[in-house]
């Protein structure tokens, strides 16, 4: 067996999840890029990261025909210029929902409504 292969073979060990399959594919491709001198030093930083807690997050999954409507927080809000409070929106939240929320804002304004939970 070569090294390649023992580090593939204990990269496939390791739990999914403490490295799922993406991530194993990731961790080999990286591994074949370097020359056999090179190997241990990569595996050893590959599984350090995992040792820490250097993990992907996975994204959870989102109901696409629901919109989670975001509420206005006062505390928060501002206005730089009162005649244009309408022309720009900030929204903190989830990358998701508030791209929803946004869009939902603009058919809003298309329609000449005034949006008061957002």
């Amino acid at each position: 067996m070569t090294l390649l292969e023992k580090y593939k073979k204990d990269i496939e060990e390791i739990s999914s999840k403490e490295l799922n399959q993406d991530q194993k594919d990731l961790a080999f491709k990286i591994l074949e890029k370097f020359q056999d001198n090179e190997l241990e030093y990569v595996f050893q930083f590959i599984a350090q990261r995992i040792k820490t807690g250097f993990r992907f997050d996975v994204a959870p999954e989102n109901d696409s025909q629901t919109i989670a409507l975001l509420k206005k927080d006062a505390q928060r809000s501002f206005v730089l210029d009162k005649n244009k409070s309408k022309e720009n929106t900030l929204i903190i939240g989830e990358n998701y929902d508030a791209l929803k929320n946004l869009l939902l804002i603009e058919r809003e304004r298309e329609q000449g409504k005034s949006i008061t939970t957002i």
